[in-house]
């Protein structure tokens, strides 16, 4: 019991993170749509739906890391230029 009430206070402090970062205009990529993510630099459509074919696929990502790693596309100097547009919030299921 005591574990389930833990998880559900962690779950909703990291809800309210995920608004207040939302609220500041981030992108968070296990949830935005194709034309949010296209907002991101070296993203056009066919990167966007690759993004969400991969997420849909094989889960959600945890960690910008993670995203290059699923992603060829993706690489390191493409993430560095994300930084302070892109967050990756766990998934509420988790």
């Amino acid at each position: 019991m005591r574990n389930i009430i833990i998880s559900g206070i962690v779950g909703c402090l990291m809800m309210g993170m995920a608004v207040s970062l939302l609220a500041q205009g981030m992108v968070d990529l296990n949830s935005a749509g194709s034309s949010e993510l296209e907002k991101l630099y070296r993203v056009g459509p066919k990167i966007a739906a690759k993004i969400i074919i991969e997420r849909e696929k094989n889960g959600p990502f945890v960690s910008l890391d993670d995203v290059g790693a699923r992603i060829k596309e993706i690489g390191p100097k493409t993430i560095a230029k994300w930084e302070g547009m892109v967050v990756v919030i766990p998934s509420a299921a988790e």
